[in-house]
């Protein structure tokens, strides 16, 4: 991998054995949009409902923070899917299953569908560290 840093919605895709990684991003099933693609969606459903002084969870929105609430609520209902697939929606048990079982006859998640998508809080080291990232985009953009 290149040294250059990775974005923070996408960050998890590539630490699926940090602990906390279960609060900080689930599984979905999601074959018809790719893991860049779904990021650069989920930080624009973040930083909408960021705009508008919200997060995608909290009550009583309207406007572009609604909108983001039920694309973000539609997004996380796809965890179903990878609850029928796979038995789990929990990265870190994704991660463990992986290191156990030979390479060989699994595809890469890419190619199957799973994806790895951000809740919208960060690992216990600093766990505001995403919203308040959110918080700036939503005031540069």
């Amino acid at each position: 991998m290149s040294n250059r840093p990775l974005c923070l919605t996408c960050a998890p895709a590539f630490a699926l054995d940090e602990p906390g990684i279960d609060e900080v991003a689930t599984l979905i099933w999601l074959p018809h949009l790719d893991q860049g693609a779904l990021g650069r969606c989920v930080t624009a459903l973040h930083v909408a409902a960021k705009a508008a002084g919200h997060t995608v969870y909290d009550q009583g929105l309207s406007g572009e923070a609604l909108s983001a609430k039920r694309a973000f609520e539609a997004l996380l209902s796809c965890r179903l899917g990878a609850l029928e697939k796979i038995g789990t929606d929990r990265p870190s048990l994704y991660r463990s299953a992986l290191k156990s079982l030979s390479r060989n006859p699994f595809p890469e998640a890419h190619e199957t569908g799973l994806r790895i998508l951000m809740r919208g809080t960060w690992f216990p080291d600093n766990p505001r560290r995403y919203l308040d990232a959110a918080q700036e985009w939503a005031v540069s953009r």
